[in-house]
């Protein structure tokens, strides 16, 4: 599929994705799921290991819904994106790195049923033989298997990102504005970081003007937010517009992982590749509930879910139109949508995606263009990760034009790159 009709959905919830979710004790955020079942024809889901697989497999179980969600599985409705490899963080004589982290069972082709759907805390949850052989049949065809070196020059581009003081700023201060909003502690800070060669030569120092372990208290235990976690959040970020534009889809994103997909988007369209194009964003309330809300507190069911998303093709059918989007229609789309599934009630919400467009300009629905002039290597753009971001700069001339759904820091990220070509 193409043409927006399909999302890449990373499910699990940490530091970087649903920080919220992950301090209450939730690994999988089952209502980022629901809600990009409503606005896409097909979703790619993706979650790190077993444990959380298990999760997800849990939730549907306890609900009377294993089969219901095994149906959305076997007609390509839902794919398992399997990153098989790990993408930490690793701390060598005092300093981060970030490492791809693979096993040799790992690194073969099409080992997702092996290492995923045998394994013991599967079986936990689906303790009869029957389930588990609808799970294996269901599966089967239905994963996508990335693997550790198709992913290289993501990481490299991370290690060249996290030498940039501009990208660590951005980095922090997506996680510290969520921190500070789902605690509810007021106006954040500022984040502001710097970047010197350690005296001895053997690698640099970042130095910050907010004080790490105090994050860390604020975050709590569950979500364990530490030195080597904005260095992650890079990598991750640039796995998933990596996969993205393999997929040729579209990313539905927690916060603050959507604010550091937005920088990178950004930076990617200002590289020396001429794209002709630029980041344009809507923001704007609807008369629509939270659906990611009332599904995670059990308010909604995913029944329920299943019934808006069959009233809301017009929703899908916005989106695939591309230059022809009209802004006030999705807000009118979103009313009647929420009239007839009974929904006028339940509140307001409010619509955050942003995209690359074609052209400099959408039909100028969806906002102003927030991209400058194209050119000017900015961040990693030259030197160590290069090749990452030509790729994509490349997947976006050859007409991959991602939307990405969730919030971005459009103003600052803007000041930056000023400062940068002042």
């Amino acid at each position: 599929m193409a043409g927006h009709t399909r999302a890449l959905v990373p499910l699990e919830s940490w530091a970087y994705n649903s920080p919220k979710l992950r301090a209450s004790g939730r690994g999988v955020d089952i209502g980022l799921m629901a809600e990009a079942l409503i606005y896409y024809e097909a979703i790619l889901i993706n979650v790190s290991n077993q444990p959380l697989f298990a999760e997800l497999l849990r939730w549907f179980v306890e609900r009377g819904l294993y089969d219901e969600f095994l149906g959305l599985v076997r007609d390509s409705t839902i794919t398992f994106y399997d990153y098989s490899f790990a993408t930490a963080a690793v701390l060598i004589e005092g300093s981060y790195s970030i490492w791809n982290i693979q096993d040799q069972i790992q690194a073969q082709p099409d080992t997702f049923e092996r290492r995923f759907l045998y394994h013991r805390e599967i079986e936990g949850v689906l303790t009869k033989t029957r389930q588990r052989y609808k799970l294996y049949d269901s599966f089967r065809r239905h994963v996508v298997e990335a693997k550790a070196d198709d992913f290289a020059a993501a990481i490299e581009n991370a290690r060249a990102d996290f030498n940039n003081p501009r990208r660590n700023a951005i980095v922090v201060q997506a996680f510290v504005n969520e921190l500070y909003l789902f605690r509810k502690l007021g106006r954040p800070p500022e984040v502001a970081a710097e970047v010197r060669s350690k005296p001895d030569g053997t690698g640099n120092l970042i130095t910050w003007n907010v004080s790490f372990e105090k994050l860390a208290e604020l975050g709590g235990s569950e979500i364990n937010f530490g030195a080597g976690t904005p260095l992650t959040a890079g990598a991750h970020c640039n796995r998933h517009l990596l996969s993205a534009s393999r997929e040729h889809c579209d990313l539905y994103l927690g916060s603050p992982m959507s604010s550091v997909v937005g920088d990178k988007l950004y930076e990617t369209v200002r590289t020396p590749v001429q794209l002709g194009a630029t980041v344009d964003q809507l923001k704007a309330e609807v008369e629509f509930p939270d659906i990611r809300q009332l599904v995670n507190d059990g308010d909604l069911s995913f029944r329920e879910i299943l019934t808006i998303r069959k009233k809301a093709q017009r929703f899908r059918n916005w989106l695939q139109a591309g230059a022809d989007r009209d802004r006030n229609a999705i807000i009118a789309y979103h009313h009647e949508v929420a009239q007839e599934a009974g929904l006028i009630k339940a509140g307001r919400t409010t619509l955050r995606l942003f995209g690359i467009v074609a052209g400099g300009a959408l039909g100028g629905a969806i906002g102003a263009a927030a991209a400058g002039p194209i050119g000017g290597a900015v961040g990693g753009a030259v030197g160590g990760g290069s090749t990452y971001l030509l790729d994509l700069a490349a997947k976006i001339r050859e007409e991959w034009r991602p939307v990405v759904f969730g919030n971005w820091m459009e103003g600052r990220i803007k000041r930056f790159m000023d400062e940068e070509n002042s």
